[in-house]
């Protein structure tokens, strides 16, 4: 995805939040990658990489199960940026099934390092800054799995492992991880309720 095109996405979907920063200069800012962004994503990626490799799940009925790792990889990609995004998404992918979840969650984990720059920035100077910043990020989890996350998953399991239609593959597969998207979006946002701001600052803004 080119640099206009992120942009034109961020435009679209953040239009009411305050511009006290032009959107192509969050993307450039976003990229910068300093050692405790970078020490930091990679402790966010181990940490994600782990559970999905000791198989810890939350089982919620019916056959479903809450997987945890996601909440490290919004959380970590959120705290460190988009090239943080990378490497955790990288890391968590490569434990399984590398050659669909590998591209999915490093899609995923740049563009929502991205998406939370952008809340960062246009709520930091508000009187309710922090709590228009985590409606905005819960309200948006969804998102994140059923835009970002979940399609290039699918269309790389269903074509090329299954040689299934993507359709009906991914329709298959979403009403699977709400329990997750759930989850996710619960445990994240409370703990971007106690994060006091100093810390809730992406780390390559510091």
């Amino acid at each position: 995805m080119s640099t206009s095109g992120i942009v034109s996405f961020y435009q679209g979907i953040a239009p009411t939040l305050v511009p006290n920063m032009d959107l192509q200069e969050i993307f450039r800012h976003s990229l910068r990658v300093t050692p405790g962004s970078l020490v930091l994503a990679l402790v966010f990626g181990a940490v994600a990489a782990g559970l999905f490799l000791l198989d810890v799940y939350l089982p919620v009925g019916g056959g479903l199960y809450l997987e945890p790792s996601e909440i490290f990889v919004t959380l970590g990609s959120a705290l460190t940026g988009p090239i943080g995004g990378l490497i955790i998404g990288f890391l968590q992918g490569i434990v399984y099934a590398p050659e669909r979840n590998v591209p999915s969650h490093m899609l995923a984990g740049f563009l929502w390092g991205l998406w939370y720059a952008v809340l960062w920035v246009r709520t930091r100077d508000r009187p309710n800054g922090k709590v228009i910043r985590i409606l905005c990020w819960m309200i948006t989890i969804p998102v994140y799995y059923y835009v970002l996350l979940l399609p290039l998953h699918q269309f790389i399991y269903a074509t090329v492992t299954l040689q299934a239609a993507f359709i009906p593959t991914y329709l298959a597969t979403a009403h699977q991880v709400i329990p997750e998207v759930i989850g996710t979006i619960l445990a994240t946002g409370i703990l971007l309720v106690f994060l006091i701001d100093r810390y809730a600052k992406p780390v390559n803004w510091r």
